[in-house]
């Protein structure tokens, strides 16, 4: 996993849970990586979730709560590494329809390294959408975090549905936006 997620949970647990907590946090953690989480390395991907799992154990968060309000947090930061990717669309949904084809294939360009979940985008008509996340990370819940932020970032609402999840390595959800605001 990129150190850029890792700065990104240190700056999230320092935000909500105030700035000696990710101290804490990692000293009451053992983690395979012992040197600094720096943005371009790449770390053990068991490092980041025995740190949430830290998280969640220490301050009594759920797993879930926990992830998903992480990837709430993520989105903002996340789309300004790639600000022209996310700036071009007024709207959610042209932005979610790029994520598979367009945003992930730039962030690999950028960082050659990364492994960004599968995520196939399905224009249902107006004003609805469905994402498949795959990953064999089984961050489910972070994704739907991140869309949590999406609709954050764009200031457009739209609803998340699991409609399936057959583990957490794959989930389909559906999205729908209010009609007089879908841009697609």
């Amino acid at each position: 996993m990129k150190g850029i997620v890792f700065n990104l949970f240190e700056r999230f647990v320092d935000e909500k849970l105030g700035p000696e907590a990710f101290e804490a946090i990692v000293d009451a953690t053992d983690l395979v990586t012992k040197e600094p989480f720096v943005g371009p390395g790449n770390y053990p991907d068991a490092d980041l979730f025995a740190l949430v799992t830290t998280t969640c154990r220490l301050h009594r968060i759920t797993l879930v709560d926990a992830l998903r309000a992480f990837g709430r947090f993520a989105f903002d930061h996340l789309a300004k590494t790639v600000p022209d990717l996310v700036s071009c669309h007024a709207h959610p949904k042209p932005f979610l329809m790029s994520l598979g084809s367009i945003i992930h294939v730039e962030v690999k360009k950028l960082y050659p390294s990364a492994r960004p979940p599968e995520i196939v985008s399905i224009d249902l008509g107006p004003g609805k959408m469905r994402l498949v996340y795959a990953s064999p990370r089984c961050l489910g819940e972070l994704a739907y975090g991140l869309l949590e932020g999406v609709r954050d970032h764009f200031g457009a609402p739209f609803t998340i549905d699991v409609a399936e999840r057959t583990t957490d390595r794959r989930w389909t959800l559906e999205l729908a936006f209010a009609a007089e605001q879908d841009a697609a």
